[in-house]
């Protein structure tokens, strides 16, 4: 018994930490094609405020996004234009102080 939740709960955090990698790729990504250069101007846009840089940021962004995006992935549907699409939209909003 004791064995079966110690695996339930490995599994978990092993489920959690690749979640939390596959986030921190995607927002790499989407951070080289909006061209977003290091810094944090980002963080009180699409972060909660711990975040340390844009990638962050955009990481979080992205795990508020988690249930979309599995979602897509049982639909065998990529995700990543739509938010790629999304995240345009919020950070021309932003420029324009919409």
């Amino acid at each position: 018994m004791i064995n079966n939740n110690l695996m339930q709960a490995l599994s978990e955090q092993t489920k959690h930490k690749a979640q939390k990698r596959e986030f921190r790729m995607l927002a790499q990504l989407l951070a080289q094609q909006f061209h977003i250069h290091q810094g944090c101007h980002l963080v009180g846009l699409l972060g909660n405020g711990d975040e340390h840089n844009n990638v962050e940021a955009i990481a979080y962004w992205l795990a508020e996004k988690g249930e979309y995006i599995e979602e897509m992935k049982v639909l065998h549907v990529d995700p990543l234009n739509h938010l790629h699409n999304e995240l345009g939209k919020k950070l021309i909003n932003a420029e324009h102080g919409i």
